[in-house]
């Protein structure tokens, strides 16, 4: 991670802002059916967006609660990409940024199995988690800091919640507020911050 942010300005910082959409809650059991990637700077500038669905055969929507949540049918996933892509793609959007998410051990997780079962491994410079962010600024939990909660809060409209990429623009958009918010304006203090 060294040489992504190596005598650099917080201006000079490229962020892949991350968000999958699954079929459960097991990063292990689980798996990927949607990707959002979002390539931000820290004061809201958006240089590329990308998204896929990822093939899978299995996937049963009338059976799985996740339906119920993202709505991803089986047509969707038949024009996706395979993992192997969809995992290579990652890797490709992740060098030289630092990957940010909201609950980003969530989706760490649900990545980490992907490439688990290719016999491969993702490397993430950072993590910056929003999630962790925004509950920093309210230590008492009187708000709730659900992604739709707290773009909501800073007067940002995402269209289609639990859609990746709509999710990951979210992210993408808040992030400057929470940094603004945590008076974030150097490398260094961003550092301070990683961890998901």
């Amino acid at each position: 991670m060294q040489s992504v942010i190596e005598n650099k300005m917080l201006s000079d910082i490229r962020f892949a802002v991350v968000d999958t959409e699954t079929t459960g809650l097991s990063g292990t059991n689980d798996y990927v059916l949607q990707l959002g990637i979002v390539i931000s700077r820290h004061d809201g500038t958006i240089e590329e967006q990308y998204e896929t669905f990822v093939k899978r055969f299995f996937w049963k929507p009338g059976r799985l609660g996740a339906y119920k949540v993202h709505g991803i049918k089986r047509s969707d996933l038949r024009r996706g990409i395979s993992p192997s892509e969809m995992v290579a793609t990652l890797k490709n959007y992740l060098h030289e940024t630092i990957f940010v998410a909201h609950n980003a051990k969530f989706d760490i997780g649900f990545l980490n199995g992907e490439a688990s079962r290719l016999k491969t491994e993702i490397t993430y410079n950072g993590p910056l988690d929003t999630l962790k962010l925004s509950r920093a600024l309210d230590p008492k939990r009187v708000n709730s800091h659900k992604l739709k909660d707290v773009t909501t809060r800073y007067g940002i409209v995402v269209n289609r919640p639990h859609d990746a990429l709509a999710d990951a623009l979210g992210t993408a958009l808040v992030l400057p507020h929470l940094l603004r918010a945590h008076n974030i304006t150097t490398v260094e203090q961003l550092t301070s911050h990683f961890g998901a």
